[in-house]
């Protein structure tokens, strides 16, 4: 049970790399002032990802146990600046990228050639060429001429270089921020890899989603198309009950009621939610945390505020844009701060924004995936690679098999453990993780216009002081209305239900972009980080 343990953990990990890393790394050279300084580590992670043959396959604890190993493995040379694109490193077989004047210069041929482009070089004038548009530079001069239309019609402007291009070795260095923008991609750097990150995201969601366009029309349907200048309503409804087993005292049962309203248009999004939870519920959710916060001294303090802040989840209200700006606020802060209408600011981003208020059908598997991506880095594109691979396993468009119209995608314990199968994991360990498994199965059926029915039923037999536990599920939605039903048994110590409904609508009430006048508003940021 250990190792299926270990495996079941393993999965999660890997698809917890996919998350861009913020945490600052070891120390290490200082990043070139032309690329934003970002890490490829996270402090404190709790596993990584080894390199093989064929790119990352293995999660190893404490990280990456050793860098260079793995930048060889995706392809990039130990000790030397490195260029990645789109999860590639790029080849450069007799002139190396460098650092100068705190610019990072790389040899233009190979990297336009690697693209697919054509260079030319005639008495210190440089001509490349790549996807029909030319640009032409002197050697010495940070000028660049552009010839090319946009879609529109019009001249795409000419260009001009944060630092003039030279000649090393025989071969011409330009400014890598200058090329990477002239192409449309983002450029960042990873100080622990040494290694200028380029990123196309549309390029790299595009490729994605060719594997996932049965998985895409499931997302297309999740809600309604939005049409600017018109508002909807999601109206959510959801319980939970829990039931604790105790033979001898008799068992206890736990609720917690959901009711979220939600107003929005492809701007801006409100949502007023209501979480009512059992007495019992709140009840051990105050010993908790006062044992927590005030285990030795005075609690009657902290019993208030607790209940303050537990009493104020029947009452909270959410307000989100499309510029990454939200708010929150609950009655009971009011009293907790002291003042009238208080709410918690804080700045989400551009990018979170984005991704939030995109349209469903912009809304694939690519653009998710790529979406979260910030900055990129070496770990994050090399792990949001292999958690493609892995989803491609499950839900790639060759696993489902199609007829009459419905797309049927049956996984099991064998297909589960397929997905292990590149790792080191013995033959013995494998069948003692599929020995624990008394039933796995999960069903998708996806009719013609994305509708999705998915059934899941899990049940492991008891093993080593591990519990046997059974879990069944049955999920619909289609064209934003939804509903779930999920139960959860764990033998001789408690069971689980779980309803959620959803329903979407037009409606004439227009969503708020931000807190009434007259409100207090704290920073939350200067809250998180004092």
């Amino acid at each position: 049970m250990k190792k299926l343990t270990a495996i079941l953990l393993s999965l999660v990990l890997a698809l917890s790399l996919a998350v861009p890393a913020f945490a600052d790394g070891p120390d290490g050279p200082p990043a070139p002032e032309d690329v934003i300084p970002i890490s490829g580590v996270l402090d404190g992670l709790p596993g990584g990802i080894i390199g093989g043959a064929d790119g990352p396959t293995a999660i190893i604890p404490g990280g990456i146990a050793d860098p260079d190993a793995f930048k060889t493995a995706l392809g990039g040379v130990p000790g030397q600046i490195g260029v990645m694109v789109n999860g590639a490193y790029v080849k450069f077989p007799d002139a190396a990228p460098e650092i100068s004047s705190s610019r990072t210069m790389i040899p233009v041929r190979a990297l336009v050639e690697t693209l697919g482009g054509e260079v030319g070089y005639q008495d210190r004038v440089v001509t490349f060429t790549l996807d029909g548009t030319a640009y032409e530079f002197t050697i010495g001069s940070a000028a660049v001429k552009v010839s090319s239309t946009g879609e529109d019609g019009e001249k795409l402007p000419d260009i001009t270089m944060d630092c003039a291009p030279y000649i090393k070795g025989g071969r011409t260095y330009v400014p890598i921020r200058f090329l990477s923008e002239a192409l449309g991609y983002e450029v960042g750097w990873d100080g622990d890899f040494q290694t200028a990150v380029l990123l196309d995201r549309a390029a790299l969601a595009a490729e994605i989603d060719k594997d996932f366009t049965i998985l895409n029309k499931v997302q297309a349907n999740q809600g309604v198309a939005m049409e600017e200048g018109k508002n909807y309503q999601a109206d959510v409804k959801g319980n939970l009950t829990v039931t604790a087993f105790d033979t001898i005292n008799g068992n206890k049962t736990y609720t917690a009621d959901l009711a979220a309203k939600q107003i929005f248009n492809t701007e801006a999004a409100n949502a007023q939610v209501s979480l009512k939870l059992s007495d019992n519920v709140k009840d051990e959710l105050v010993k908790l945390l006062i044992s927590a916060n005030a285990p030795e001294g005075d609690t009657a303090a902290v019993n208030e505020q607790v209940g303050l802040l537990l009493d104020g989840l029947e009452d909270m209200e959410i307000i989100l844009t499309r510029k990454g700006l939200g708010w929150f606020r609950m009655a009971s802060l009011d009293k907790l701060a002291g003042a009238d209408n208080v709410w918690l600011g804080l700045d989400l981003g551009a990018e979170l924004g984005e991704l939030a208020f995109a349209q469903t059908g912009e809304a694939t598997v690519g653009f998710a995936l790529t979406g979260v991506l910030d900055e990129n880095s070496v770990i994050s594109v090399a792990a949001l690679d292999y958690t493609v691979e892995m989803m491609a396993v499950l839900y790639g468009d060759d696993t489902f098999t199609t007829t009459g119209g419905v797309s049927t995608r049956t996984i099991g314990v064998d297909d589960l453990m397929a997905l292990y199968e590149d790792l080191d994991l013995s033959a013995d360990d494998l069948e003692e993780a599929k020995a624990a498994f008394k039933e796995y199965q999960i069903t998708m059926k996806v009719d013609s216009k994305g509708g999705a029915d998915v059934t899941c039923t899990v049940e492991t037999a008891a093993q080593a002081g591990v519990p046997a536990i059974k879990l069944t599920m049955d999920a619909k939605q289609a064209g934003g209305n939804a509903t779930l039903n999920m139960s959860l048994h764990v033998a001789n110590l408690c069971e689980g239900k779980l309803t959620l409904t959803q329903t979407w609508g037009a409606t004439t009430q227009t969503p708020e972009d931000q807190p009434p006048e007259g409100s207090t508003v704290v920073d939350a940021g200067a809250l998180l980080n004092p």
